[in-house]
Order: C-alpha cells, then structure tokens, then sequence
C-alpha cells in the first residue's frame, strides 16, 4: 500500500465516522447513494481513460517520449509539454491523468509533465471554444487564454526545479 492510497482511506474513514456521527445511517447511506450516483455516471470515462494512457505505453516508443520530454530534452521538452496541452481533447482528470501517468512511466521528465498538465487546464481548445466564450464571451476569454499561454513553461520550469530539490533531501 503506497502512501496515497494509505491517505484516501484514511480520509474515507475519518468521512464515514464523521457522516455517522453527524446523521447516523440516514446520512451515511446517503453518502454511498451519492458515490453509487457518481460511479455509475464515470465509470465508463474512467476505464476508457485507463485504456487509453495503457494503449499509449505500448503504441508510444519510449525512445522518442525520452527524447522530446524526457529529463535531459531541457526547455525543449518543458515548451513541448506546455503547448502540447492544446491539442488534448477534454475528458478531464479521467482522460488526462491516465495519459500523462503512461508518458511518465514511458520515461517523460518532471518538468515537462507539470508544464502538460498546466497546459490541459491552462491551454485546451474545447474548454475555450465549448465553455469559456459561450458563458464569458470572447473578449474576456481570449484575454484570458493569451495571457495564460506564458503560464505552462514557468510551472514546467519551477515544478522541474522544485522536485529535484525535494528528491535531494
């Protein structure tokens, strides 16, 4: 058991006391009513994601991943992974995170991966087009999206940087 899986169920376990202590059954069955709701909506998203970052490792040759994000392919591979988020079509944490863990293990460094998943949230052409300009128009979104585009390599750098300080301790 790694220690993120060690944390969610303790958070799991302190939550079931909590809702039973607030709400006894009533509140608890609620609860699992609520994450059966949630399950059945994304299961489907969550195995397909799961699939897809699979298919990745294996279509994907390892010497081309190292080679444009890996660790040693420097701002390269940081202004690759920032931009590269553009074009990854939305799904969300379901879709993305699957992706950008088969291009880690694939052997992607740190610095590029943080930019990419900066850049999905920062950069992703459905967001701007499906949500933000119907809802806030295209002045304010695309203030907002030029803007952000020098965002993805400044986290791609720091986060880089960050992580090998923290390895080192």
């Amino acid at each position: 058991m790694d220690l993120s899986l060690l944390i969610l169920l303790v958070m799991m376990l302190m939550a079931i006391v909590i809702a039973f202590w607030k709400g006894r059954w009533q509140l608890l069955i609620s609860g699992f009513k609520r994450a059966a709701f949630t399950l059945k909506t994304m299961w489907l998203r969550i195995l397909l994601g799961m699939v897809l970052g699979g298919l990745i490792q294996v279509l994907v040759p390892t010497a081309l991943i190292a080679e444009w994000l890996g660790p040693a392919s420097g701002l390269k591979g940081i202004l690759i992974g920032s931009y590269a988020g553009i074009i990854v079509v939305g799904g969300g944490p379901y879709v993305t995170l699957p992706i950008l863990l088969s291009l880690y293990r694939a052997g992607a460094g740190v610095g590029p991966i943080i930019a990419l998943l900066a850049s999905v949230n920062l950069l992703s052409m459905q967001g701007l087009f499906v949500w933000q300009i119907p809802f806030l128009g295209t002045k304010l979104s695309l203030t907002r999206y030029f803007i952000s585009l020098f965002i993805p390599p400044l986290i791609g750098l720091a986060g880089g940087a960050i992580y090998q300080i923290l390895v080192s301790v």
